[in-house]
């Protein structure tokens, strides 16, 4: 077990290569461990699993880590991570366990970890890891219980409770799953809320991804939507990652849109209703949403990139509606807080109903900037920091620039601002820019290519940037 597949957020990485199954027991003996000497009184696990091809044995080694440590184990089948995180609300369980590594290629698996209802990460993790290789674990005689719960029907149970008006609605839709995880709950979605216009692409859960990577961000893996918008009355399209945690959303002209302007349409309704409410988005947020906050009467909260700490900063500013550029909306307004892309699809059914404007009628209000996507370069994870350690010191030097360093690096000059971040999931840096001008969106560039340039051959990186 490689220790870099001890990350931020969760545990995840290359299967064979990173991730060794034949450890996977011994891991959850550790994760065990850390559960008991956090929670002595605790009884019961959730697992919950993806479709990937080795999701299944690490499941198996997982669960019986588990029970020889004298812990129960409700396995709640292949799932959506949003099913797992909601049975640990719905049932009485002390934790919770999810296979997956979310949108990364098929290569790739993990595991997400939840302690009562938060997740467990940053230094965290790191505990877990060192417990890992110390072979700590507990030893118990216990007679434990292994029991088949399957939570998607309750899953979709409590949707359907929460969004009764959306019964029967006639708003046309694509859907696309990937073939993740949002396959299991996708059909059983549409038949239970009776939706005769949705159409659902992919929804056969496949661990070979055949159609596409379900990362729906990117937008060649939106191609099959983008065709369908294209070629019929459909309205509006939705992709799910592989997961079903994150949702992105694409106009009926194809424009794929990215969180911070799909977390501006979700706050203004939230802060009509709830005047002087803090929204929290990630550091590579537009300018224009923080305007948009502004504008309904909303205290603007920007925070480092990564689910926990965007609940955390949630938390501790009583928000309702926090995001990020990736498409993680979480929502403590009428839900549990928890990033759920299945719930953010009905939040925007929701809009587009009650408003009667299209996705692209939503969009056009954003203030009108010239923002390039999140660029991700590949970058070996022993050398990613050091880039961005670099650009900080470059930019910190500039009496023109003010910088913002909550996560690696924001610099804003008066012709526009760029942010350079390491990637808490995968061997990238990213980046993005954006200014008021063609103009200046290029000098941004500029700056933060040759702030890179040290690191990277030239030609390489005037391609990935795009100058």
């Amino acid at each position: 077990m490689k220790d870099n597949v001890f990350r931020k957020y969760d545990i995840r990485g290359r299967v064979g290569e990173e991730l060794d199954i034949d450890r996977v027991y011994d891991l959850g003996r550790a994760i065990a461990y850390y559960f008991i000497e956090n929670k002595p009184e605790i009884k019961t696990v959730a697992v919950g699993m993806d479709g990937r091809n080795h999701s299944l044995p690490i499941k198996k080694h997982l669960c019986r880590a588990l029970m020889d440590s004298g812990l129960d184990v409700i396995f709640v089948g292949v799932c959506a991570s949003p099913v797992l995180y909601f049975t640990l609300f719905d049932q009485d369980v002390d934790a919770g366990l999810m296979v997956t590594a979310s949108h990364n290629p098929k290569e790739y698996n993990g595991i997400k970890i939840c302690l009562d209802k938060k997740m467990v990460c940053g230094q965290e993790v790191q505990k877990i890891k060192n417990y890992f290789k110390e072979g700590k674990s507990v030893k118990s005689q216990r007679t434990t219980r292994y029991v088949n719960q399957p939570m998607v029907g309750a899953y979709v149970d409590h949707l359907k409770e929460r969004f009764p008006h959306l019964v029967g609605m006639d708003l046309s839709a694509i859907v696309d799953c990937g073939n993740g995880a949002g396959g299991a709950v996708m059909p059983d979605l549409v038949k239970k809320m009776e939706w005769k216009n949705v159409m659902i692409l992919f929804a056969e859960v496949d661990g070979d991804y055949p159609n596409h990577e379900a990362d729906p961000v990117v937008e060649e893996n939106m191609r099959f939507v983008k065709k369908v918008l294209a070629e019929s009355d459909v309205q509006v399209g939705i992709g799910f990652d592989g997961d079903a945690d994150r949702m992105a959303p694409m106009t009926k002209d194809g424009y794929l849109v990215p969180g911070d302007k799909l977390l501006a349409i979700y706050a203004q309704p939230i802060l009509q209703k709830n005047i002087g409410s803090s929204v929290v988005f990630d550091i590579k947020a537009s300018q224009g949403l923080i305007d948009v906050i502004k504008k309904h009467g909303g205290k603007p909260v920007m925070s480092p990139s990564g689910h926990s700490i965007i609940k955390k900063h949630m938390s501790e500013n009583n928000s309702l509606l926090g995001g990020e550029l990736s498409c993680h909306f979480f929502f403590a307004d009428r839900y549990f807080g928890y990033d759920d892309g299945v719930y953010a699809m009905l939040r925007l059914f929701e809009i587009m109903r009650d408003s009667g404007k299209t996705l692209k009628e939503l969009v056009q209000e954003f203030p009108k900037k010239i923002s390039s996507p999140e660029i991700r370069i590949k970058c070996a994870d022993d050398k990613k920091k050091e880039v961005v350690k670099d650009a900080k010191i470059l930019f910190a030097k500039r009496d023109d620039a003010k910088v913002v360093t909550l996560d690696g690096v924001r610099a804003s000059m008066d012709y526009g601002w760029g942010i350079l971040r390491v990637s808490n999931t995968q061997p990238v840096v990213s980046l993005r820019f954006e200014s008021d001008t063609q103009e200046g969106l290029e000098k941004v560039k500029e700056d933060f290519f040759n702030a890179m340039l040290p690191h990277f051959d030239k030609d390489f990186l005037r391609g990935q940037i795009d100058l």
